[in-house]
Formats: structure tokens, C-alpha cells, sequence
């Protein structure tokens, strides 16, 4: 019973530190294809010309409008504790 123990042990051992090679590999082989992409510039386009385009927002604090901004209300604080 215990060396059937022990051989369990041992595969459940193989098969995580296969796992884990696989899941090396795979990030390997993933960085390099990315890297290979980069370099050769596949799918990369004609620069754009003129100005970016962004998406249309609406900015933070629009002309005129002052609901939207927030109130800060400050109250002077002695430098001395008070007397308790």
C-alpha cells in the first residue's frame, strides 16, 4: 500500500511538471510569434496623415456651465489645540 502510495505520488509529480512545461512552451512560442509579427510588420498599414482622431466626448468642464464643477468650501483651522 505504501509504494502504491508512492508511485501515485510520483505520476501526479510528472504530470504537474508537464503542465507546467506545456504552459512554457506555449508562452514561448506566443512571445516569439508576437516578436517575429513586430519585426517583420505584418498587418501594419500606411502611415495615417493629418491630425489623430479621437473619439467624441464630451469634455470634463464645459463653457458656461458651472453645475457640473464641484464647490470646495475651506474653514481656517487654529494652529493650537484648544483647552479641554
Amino acid at each position: 500500500m505504501r509504494f502504491l502510495r508512492l508511485i501515485v505520488a510520483g505520476l501526479i509529480g510528472i504530470a504537474a511538471m508537464a503542465a507546467v512545461f506545456l504552459a512554457a512552451v506555449v508562452v514561448f512560442f506566443t512571445g516569439l510569434a508576437a516578436y517575429l509579427l513586430q519585426l517583420f510588420g505584418v498587418g501594419k498599414g500606411p502611415a495615417p496623415s493629418g491630425p489623430a482622431q479621437t473619439p467624441n466626448r464630451a469634455p470634463a468642464m464645459r463653457p458656461g456651465r458651472t453645475d457640473d464643477a464641484i464647490d470646495v468650501v475651506t474653514t481656517k483651522v487654529p494652529d493650537e489645540p484648544a483647552p479641554r
